[in-house]
């Protein structure tokens, strides 16, 4: 077998400065997409940098948790595939083949890396903003600004405890400008949102349908930071009776759309399901408001509250639908019969 090579060394600082660069560099086209009414081209190179920087930052942490730089660059680097060859002596062993890849772990492995050496971090918020780099990539990045502008304000406070806690620096002194910047924009995003939720206690939003509200995302922009339309609270509409005309307007981009249709499609898509894969409907229409808001498994309707009045079956106990809400507390398969035997009486 070919004697491998040795691992390459790792630049720890060199790492950090490319880090701290592509970070600055995503919150300058993040300020840059807002200044120039929303440029999608300034919004994705946003992402794009941030994304990369903040990968580098904590790679930069993993190789500081070993004092040799050959150490350092395993840690980093993707290893050798590993694969089984005869131990002459009728078992196994496994032995690595080829050598250190010049690619750099994926954010799979970077955790995986973060709980061997303890290290915590906000993962949700990283898959976020994974998932954001992915949507702008393939799918709309012209109708994203909002959510860029949303995940810059998520990002703060990740990036501030890591950088304080983890690599025992201060934010404000090794990013500088792009710090006061992030700063503001989490500040103002902490203060509207909080006044778009006392605006909306103002909206009567059915109260089942209140944490549907919070996933409601602005069809222009992607910007979660909706609040009920003024014209709709001075009409004296409320979303739970006047669903068919109460309106939200998007505070980043302007934009003004019907309410109860987001919450319902927010609704929907987390109770989607695949027949294929044997999965059931857990969501359906209501037969009180007619809303597509009663969930099967708890027989409530979020929207109007309604409840079955008969939920088992008074002779067998099997569970009851809405379908046979008609049949006197009795399920198909007994009302069939007790009709029949009406019948021949």
């Amino acid at each position: 077998m070919a004697r491998q090579r040795p691992t390459p060394m790792l630049d720890a600082a060199k790492l950090r400065e490319n880090a701290l660069t592509s970070i600055r560099l995503g919150v300058e086209d993040f300020e840059c997409s807002r200044h120039q009414g929303g440029d999608p081209a300034r919004a994705l190179s946003a992402i794009r940098n941030l994304f990369a920087g903040v990968l580098l930052l904590f790679k930069y942490k993993i190789a500081t948790c070993v004092e040799d730089p050959a150490d350092a660059a395993a840690l980093i680097l993707n290893p050798p595939e590993v694969l089984p060859r005869s131990d002459d002596a009728g078992g196994i062993e496994w032995v690595p083949v080829g050598n250190f890849k010049t690619t750099t772990i994926d954010v799979g492995t970077i955790r995986k890396r973060f709980e061997a050496f303890e290290i915590d971090i906000d993962w949700d918020v990283i898959r976020t903003l994974q998932d954001c780099r992915n949507h702008l990539e393939h799918l709309h990045p012209a109708h994203t600004l909002g959510e860029v502008a949303d995940f810059v304000a998520e990002l703060f406070p990740v990036l501030r405890n890591f950088i304080q806690l983890e690599l025992g620096e201060s934010p404000a002194a090794i990013l500088g400008n792009a710090w006061k910047i992030m700063l503001l924009h989490h500040n103002f995003f902490i203060d509207t949102r909080q006044q778009c939720e006392e605006a909306w206690s103002e909206a009567c939003v059915p109260e089942g349908m209140e944490s549907w509200l919070n996933e409601c995302k602005c069809p222009g922009c992607g910007s979660t930071l909706l609040a009920p339309a003024q014209e709709s609270l001075d009409a004296g509409d409320t979303v739970e009776y006047n669903d068919d005309r109460f309106q939200t307007t998007c505070i980043a981009c302007g934009y003004t759309v019907l309410i109860a249709p987001l919450m319902i499609v927010a609704l929907e898509r987390a109770h989607s399901y695949d027949p294929r894969d044997g999965d059931e409907p857990s969501l359906e229409g209501c037969n009180q408001c007619g809303r597509r808001t009663f969930l099967i498994h708890e027989q409530s309707c979020l929207w109007c509250a309604a409840e079955l009045e008969y939920s088992e079956c008074e002779i067998c106990e099997e569970n009851l639908t809405q379908a046979d809400q008609d049949s006197g507390g009795l399920c198909s398969n007994h009302a069939h019969a007790y009709e029949k035997f009406m019948r021949e009486d």
